[in-house]
């Protein structure tokens, strides 16, 4: 049986605090809790969660320093931290994700997508520790990192994002619609922006001393495949 997730909840209203354990157990997480911040860092450092989430609004102090005194911590420092708050406040957000926050959620936010929020968080952890290999090629699915042996590619933040889908879906077909909605924060998104990412990718793999090809698979998708290299006698 696979271990269960441990969600840390840091919530000093009963009702909110019964709500969220309720349905992160439904959900199946282990839940721990906290009430203030002192018993939020003891209960973060002795329970080693796997995501925290974090009332702001803590009425016993600033729940904003729990965020700092958790990224502090050796043993948990890089666990995902949700920060729940009422404030709908761009500084207030900067500060958060200043001091190490992964997401904030202006409440009130309904149960399924929290939790839904939760898993994307956990998912997005899990992919910074995996490296996916297709023949020569290695990427790192939490940072779009890639390698052609022990060649870096030097790759846009665009390259990165369809890379990252081609190297989680392999050795499957990665959709076109999948592709197409990739958010990939530079210059105009114009209609043929997923061709042109691919073709620069394929020129950068080429370049780098190819081994690992993009095919298309007509009105379908793209698909990762490794080139078997061919002994000449």
């Amino acid at each position: 049986m696979a271990a269960q997730d441990v969600a840390l909840v840091v919530e000093d209203e009963p009702g909110v605090a019964a709500m969220l354990r309720r349905h992160l157990t439904r959900a199946g997480f282990v839940v721990k809790e906290a009430a203030s911040v002192a018993d939020a860092i003891r209960r973060a450092n002795d329970s080693s969660p796997d995501i925290l989430i974090l009332d702001l609004g803590l009425t016993d102090g600033d729940g904003a320093d729990v965020v700092r005194r958790v990224r502090e911590l050796t043993s948990i420092g890089d666990i995902p931290i949700l920060v729940l708050s009422a404030r709908d406040d761009v500084p207030v957000k900067v500060l958060l994700f200043a001091l190490g926050a992964d997401e904030y959620v202006v409440k009130p936010i309904e149960a399924v997508e929290l939790v839904a929020r939760v898993h994307a968080l956990l998912r997005r952890r899990a992919d910074v520790r995996v490296m996916r290999r297709i023949g020569p090629l290695r990427v790192a699915l939490g940072t779009g990192d890639a390698w052609l042996e022990e060649r870096a590619l030097d790759l846009t933040s665009g390259e990165r994002s369809v890379l990252v889908q081609l190297a989680r879906s392999y050795p499957s077909l990665t959709p076109r619609a999948t592709l197409d909605h990739v958010p990939w924060r530079e210059g105009e998104v114009t209609s043929n922006v997923t061709e042109v990412l691919i073709g620069r990718l394929r020129q950068k793999i080429a370049a780098g001393g190819g081994g690992v090809e993009i095919r298309v698979v007509r009105r379908a998708g793209y698909v990762l495949r490794a080139i078997a290299a061919i002994e000449v006698v």
